[in-house]
């Protein structure tokens, strides 16, 4: 009895002692954190948390989603969409605990995760909750959230809300003597401006922000600052004031990186006639550019190489500039139907509250949907504008390059087209084109190898063709027969399609090419200049 009396206490006096190393544990790590999250060196900070990764699997809620709280936050840019869910669960924990301090630094985490995520409007109702619980006196914390808040606003295409909290900015670096963010918040300022295509306002801003940049000798500020405005004047067509600004940045790192400058620089000299020194910046885009820079460039040079006489390298440069345009428009289309879902949240948002005060939930249901109808229209309406500019910019260079095509075939020996054309006629599957009875129809092999040998003898004929215009199946068979030298009625009889059938193919090919209406002639000389 005495035994397992003594047995018993041994086993409380073990569970007291673990609950108490558990607890002690709790205490140990939370204070860590707490060391951790006030330290001004943020390098060092990350390298202490990752220590402390998975050794606070075990221990209590707080502490687990402290851990969390502070991991979001120092890698908020890192794979937002794996930290999606996690930022949700951290809100949703301390929406539940009640510690405003950290449910605040919660909205504002998730809501820069959601921005990464291009998530505009979750964002934005984010950090409209964080707004709400921060304390009426502006303090460092509104200035960081505000900051976020007009980023977004700006890519959301909101300028006069975005124009209204970057005065707030303003308004508090004044007031504490803050050149650095003085001068930012009227970099956002004059950004609003430019969206609202309101240049008095953009450059009246970057003005006093360059002048406060030059009294307090914040050169990277100036050099910023500087290619803003050279941007605009480039824009407007004004070269000469953008070159003034932008050639002595020409070898300085910039923070959005170098090529910014030498885009600019290529489309200056180029719009001015310095075709040499269009080209040296546009090679330097090439070497280090972005996307965006490289696109802009890539029509340059397209344009360029037109005027030398350089088809292929203007094909070459034209089919990258198209590749890239395509890209940055999908990007583009995807925020355009973000920017209309934020603007119709906000609207939704404003128009509901005065919904409660007047009491008139119908009628101002109807106003909310008919501003989004319009948004989403205008919306489209720009995305159709902007193709049909980009179409009749592709249908121009495409003429041009037919222009060249034609100077060219001019030019070619007529004996060594004749040789061309022999060479063709002799292979296996001309012979079996040109004998095929009419009940029969060419296989899929036969097409293969045609084009197979249209394309040695006229150097990769069916590429450039495809580059041209895409056809379709049908249209590429009629365009291969026409290049072989089969004449319309067999064209008809081997497609297994009408003599007038095969008429409008190839007027509707020209005019799907070039963009206006043509003869089927038209198409054949195109086929023999190709």
């Amino acid at each position: 009895m005495k035994k397992i009396c003594f047995q018993g206490l041994m086993v409380m006096f073990a569970i007291t002692l673990l609950s108490g190393c558990h607890y002690t544990g709790n205490k140990y790590y939370y204070h860590e954190l707490d060391k951790i999250d006030h330290r001004h060196n943020r390098d060092l900070a990350r390298k202490e948390l990752a220590q402390l990764k998975g050794q606070t699997d075990n221990c209590a809620d707080y502490v687990k989603h402290y851990y969390m709280l502070l991991a979001l936050e120092m890698n908020n840019e890192l794979s937002p969409e794996r930290n999606f869910k996690a930022a949700d669960e951290i809100v949703d924990y301390y929406e539940e605990v009640g510690d405003k301090k950290k449910l605040i630094r919660s909205y504002i985490i998730a809501g820069s995760i959601a921005a990464n995520c291009s998530d505009g409007p979750k964002a934005i109702a984010y950090y409209h909750k964080a707004e709400e619980l921060l304390p009426t006196e502006i303090t460092p914390q509104h200035i960081d959230l505000y900051e976020r808040m007009v980023k977004l606003l700006l890519r959301q295409n909101m300028p006069d809300v975005a124009n209204r909290y970057a005065n707030y900015i303003l308004h508090y670096a004044e007031n504490q003597g803050d050149t650095l963010n003085m001068i930012q918040a009227m970099r956002y300022i004059s950004q609003s401006f430019k969206v609202q295509r309101v240049p008095r306002g953009m450059l009246s801003n970057l003005n006093d922000a360059y002048v406060l940049a030059t009294k307090a000798g914040l050169i990277n500020e100036q050099d910023e600052l500087r290619l803003d405005m050279a941007t605009y004047y480039c824009e407007s067509g004004q070269y000469s004031a953008a070159k003034g600004l932008a050639l002595p940045l020409k070898d300085k790192h910039m923070q959005g990186g170098r090529h910014k400058v030498d885009a600019l620089l290529a489309s200056v000299y180029y719009h001015t006639g310095r075709i040499d020194s269009a080209l040296y910046f546009g090679q330097r885009v090439m070497e280090e550019g972005n996307s965006v820079s490289k696109r802009d460039v890539h029509e340059i040079l397209a344009h360029i190489a037109i005027q030398q006489g350089k088809a292929a390298e203007a094909e070459d440069h034209f089919t990258r500039y198209k590749d890239l345009n395509d890209e940055l428009n999908f990007i583009a289309n995807n925020e355009a139907i973000a920017q209309a879902d934020a603007f119709y949240n906000n609207q939704k948002q404003a128009e509901e509250n005065v919904q409660l005060k007047a009491d008139n939930n119908f009628k101002l249901s109807i106003i909310i949907i008919g501003i989004a109808v319009v948004v989403i229209i205008v919306v489209l309406f720009a995305t159709y504008i902007q193709r049909h500019r980009r179409r009749q910019e592709l249908m121009e260079m495409r003429i041009q390059h037919l222009q060249q095509l034609k100077k060219n075939y001019a030019k070619t020996d007529v004996e060594e087209i004749k040789r061309a054309e022999q060479t063709i006629e002799s292979t296996e599957i001309w012979q079996r084109l040109t004998t095929l009875p009419d009940s029969e129809h060419p296989t899929d092999e036969d097409w293969i190898n045609l084009s197979e040998a249209i394309d040695e003898v006229y150097d990769g004929f069916t590429g450039r063709l495809m580059h041209l215009c895409h056809p379709s199946t049908h249209e590429l068979h009629v365009s291969l027969l026409l290049k072989a030298g089969f004449e319309p009625v067999r064209i008809a009889t081997l497609t297994l399609r009408s003599k007038a059938a095969i008429s409008t193919v190839r007027s509707r090919l020209y005019e799907k090419t070039f963009g206006k209406k043509a003869s089927a002639k038209d198409w054949d000389e195109v086929i023999r200049t190709l």
